[in-house]
């Protein structure tokens, strides 16, 4: 089953929607992990930027989904939100310089333990491709009855530039994400993207409420 890799803003908006969030309240939860990450000083260990990055996009991500009736959880050992009634659940993960671009494999940049693998592998059996069912609809994947399907918010950032998509991964190899069936970007290079991310540096243009800032702040 071939890969959906989705930016046109109209069709990232739609599958959100399905998926039970908006760009807007994902990209709130990348920029949290953003200003953790550069919160770090060079006195701070080795691993701190990653993992404060890690721990702070949990905390967001979690506070806007138990605001949106998601469920806080840890399943498998994988802190996230569970949506009980799509049957889907969301973390998020620090990823490399393959995020957000079309014929790359984001990578983790930290290896996964065996419950991300549990839900990796779990996400290939949980998963159709609905162009098989009689009505096509826009969702790429549906979750079959009493499993959930777990979906990554995948988040980069180099100096100013970040780059994030929303994922769901069907292979993992010796703790680093393989291969998936669906990634969703949110901000792409340059700002691009399906959620119409802008620099701070770049003129707005008209259409003026579809741009979101990200805001970086080095200690």
């Amino acid at each position: 089953m071939a890969m959906l890799f989705r930016t046109n803003p109209v069709e990232v908006s739609n599958r959100l929607e399905e998926l039970g969030w908006t760009a807007e309240e994902l990209l709130e939860v990348a920029e949290a992990m953003v200003a953790a990450r550069f919160s770090c000083t060079d006195n701070d260990p080795a691993s701190a930027p990653g993992w404060m990055s890690w721990k702070d996009g949990t905390r967001r991500m979690r506070e806007i989904g138990t605001l949106k009736g998601l469920l806080k959880a840890e399943v498998g050992q994988i802190p996230c939100v569970v949506d009980t009634v799509r049957k889907l659940k969301f973390s998020v993960s620090n990823t490399d310089d393959g995020t957000a671009i079309e014929g790359r494999v984001p990578q983790n940049q930290s290896r996964k333990g065996p419950g991300t693998e549990r839900a990796v592998d779990g996400n290939q059996g949980q998963l159709f491709d609905p162009r098989d069912a009689p009505v096509v609809a826009l969702s790429a994947m549906r979750p079959q009855p009493g499993m959930l399907v777990s979906w990554f918010l995948l988040v980069y950032v180099d100096g100013d530039n970040l780059r994030a998509e929303l994922s769901c991964p069907v292979a993992i190899e010796n703790g680093f994400f393989t291969d998936f069936s669906e990634r969703i970007v949110l901000a792409g290079p340059g700002g691009s993207g399906g959620a119409g991310i802008r620099k701070r540096d770049d003129e707005p243009d008209d259409g003026g409420s579809a741009e979101y800032d990200i805001p970086v702040t080095r200690k």
